[in-house]
């Protein structure tokens, strides 16, 4: 987000519902609904994409946002039962489902600005064994587009935003 000109926020993404502004909102909705989970604070009544923050301020708020929702989940046990957006689970599977949803559409932003799309080394293998149990068949349907063949050469971040429909 922070190497984001304002100037690109109106640009399209890959996912087809947002544009850069509001799938950097949606990342910052994504952040503060994981926040509230590891809080247990219902995540209901955050919004799916925040719009209440000014362009220039999209990139800082995010980064918050992340320092406080690594300190959050860190008193969570692995096993623990927490209330997800999307229902009861673990702490480990929420903490992945989040993660998932932060990867897919962080390399939706990076295609869309033209930056780096790899997520950081380990982060896809952590949650990737784990794609189809965080989202189950039934889930994608109403979450994700239809899986996508992978384009030659992709890497893993790219393969797993296409095993969620996202695709350049």
């Amino acid at each position: 987000m922070a190497a984001t000109s304002e100037e690109a926020l109106v640009d399209p993404t890959p996912c087809e519902d947002f544009d850069v502004r509001t799938l950097m909102g949606h990342l910052i909705g994504t952040a503060e609904r994981s926040m509230g989970t590891a809080e247990g604070r219902s995540a209901t009544q955050i919004p799916h994409v925040v719009v209440d923050v000014g362009d220039a301020d999209l990139a800082g708020r995010y980064m918050e946002l992340s320092e406080q929702v690594s300190t959050a989940w860190t008193y969570l046990e692995p096993g623990q039962d927490v209330t997800a957006p999307w229902g009861s689970c673990s702490a480990e599977a929420a903490l992945r489902g989040f993660t998932i949803e932060t990867v897919v559409h962080g390399w939706d932003l990076a295609v869309a600005t033209d930056q780096p799309v790899e997520a950081p080394d380990g982060v896809v293998d952590s949650v990737n064994a784990h794609v189809d149990r965080v989202v189950p068949e039934g889930a994608r349907a109403r979450m994700h587009p239809a899986a996508r063949a992978p384009v030659d050469g992709a890497g893993p971040t790219e393969r797993l935003a296409n095993t969620l429909g996202h695709h350049r």
